[in-house]
């Protein structure tokens, strides 16, 4: 049995399921290298419509870091 395929598969079933949320102990960086270590793997393997669906989440990912990353200055200035 090919303990790597059915690891990778899996967690891509778990983390393309509807009601999956990330854990608070996922920071982003992790959750970027755990997305593209499964985009790596299905890309070798060729299941291209598995790697669509992670490129969408990586994607996500990188609007959510964008989205925390940008601040809003409000107030007046007192010139």
């Amino acid at each position: 049995m090919n303990y790597e395929k059915k690891v990778m598969v899996n967690a891509y079933e778990i983390l393309t399921k509807k009601d999956f949320e990330w854990t608070y102990e996922f920071n982003h960086s992790m959750r970027v290298q755990f997305v593209n270590l499964l985009l790596e793997y299905f890309t070798e393997v060729e299941h291209y419509e598995k790697c669509a669906k992670l490129v969408t989440i990586l994607k996500g990912l990188e609007n959510m870091n964008e989205n925390i990353s940008e601040t809003t200055t409000t107030g007046s200035d007192n010139n």
